[in-house]
């Protein structure tokens, strides 16, 4: 990740929405399951849906730094939404961390499902697994094959009643 260089996005949109189920990772980052996080598993690099980061891993930075993910917790409960897209980018830095801009229409979003596609000829094939939004799958682009979807999420991050201010978090 040598040579990145920081740009600067205006933000296009900003939509409000409520969602039933969220993550609580490192005890302060708040987001909906299927929400894409760049990280690092092992030597391997990518986005990761939010449900899918376990103890070990590590959330990269604003400078590419590094923070250990100590703990991921799943909340049960209906939590308010904040969906922003900021276009010309597809990465913005929430709560100090990476995350990736994708936004579909998803004032209202819940559940889970899971997506398939064939590849190779004959039988070759790949998946990938995880809640869905408003139509977009969700998965982890750590994977070694190929799947449909990785690297997409709602885009949505859950808002936070308790911090300074009334901010939200994601």
């Amino acid at each position: 990740m040598r040579g990145t260089i920081p740009t600067v996005g205006r933000v296009a949109s900003v939509k409000l929405g409520e969602h039933t189920g969220f993550m609580v990772i490192n005890r302060r980052i708040k987001a909906t399951p299927e929400h894409p996080f760049l990280m690092r598993r092992g030597d391997e690099w990518g986005f990761s849906s939010a449900e899918f980061l376990k103890k070990g891993d590590y959330l990269i930075g604003e400078r590419l730094a590094e923070e250990l993910v100590e703990t991921v917790e799943r909340i049960d409960a209906p939590t308010r939404t904040v969906a922003i897209h900021i276009p010309g980018t597809n990465t913005f830095s929430a709560e100090g961390v990476w995350v990736h801009n994708d936004m579909p229409a998803t004032a209202h979003s819940s559940g889970s499902g899971s997506s398939s596609s064939g590849s190779g000829s004959g039988s070759g094939s790949s998946s990938s697994s995880g809640s869905s939004s408003a139509s977009k799958s969700s998965g982890s682009s750590m994977s070694s094959s190929s799947s449909s979807g990785s690297g997409s999420g709602s885009g949505s991050s859950s808002q936070s009643s308790g911090g300074p201010g009334g901010t939200y978090s994601i």
